[in-house]
């Protein structure tokens, strides 16, 4: 009997640039030309990738895809995030990235540094929000 199903995370996605400072500057947390190489996204089998974040100042999530190895990059989607609590948790934000060369999901803080700053980023070989 097996414990996975088409929701169980194909990987932990280590979470990149670090936290956010007292700016209002992008933060790359999600680039799959450096995870994977470009062009390799369709090759590791994640079809969705989720971020789950616990965050005390606000910002807002950017997701991007390229069609050149991440050379140019289009956005796609943005999305405003409130502040929560040391113990709250905001998310998950889901994104489908079965259709994508390569994909990319940066921050843009809002103005404050984080001083609680908790990103979770999971990859997925369904492309079925679930679980």
């Amino acid at each position: 009997m097996s414990f996975f199903g088409p929701h169980t995370p194909v990987m932990d996605i280590a979470v990149s640039g670090g936290t956010p400072g007292a700016n209002s500057n992008d933060y790359t947390l999600f680039d799959s030309t450096t995870a994977f190489g470009a062009k390799q996204l369709p090759m590791v089998g994640i079809q969705r990738i989720a971020l789950s974040l616990t965050n005390n100042q606000s910002g807002t999530l950017k997701a991007y895809r390229s069609t050149d190895g991440g050379t140019n990059w289009e956005q796609y989607d943005s999305q405003s995030v409130s502040a929560s609590t040391s113990t709250a948790i905001n998310g998950p934000y889901d994104y489908d990235v079965s259709t994508y060369k390569d994909w990319k999901l940066v921050w843009t803080n809002g103005g404050s540094a984080q001083t609680t700053w908790r990103p979770e980023l999971k990859g997925y070989a369904d492309r079925t929000p679930g679980a």
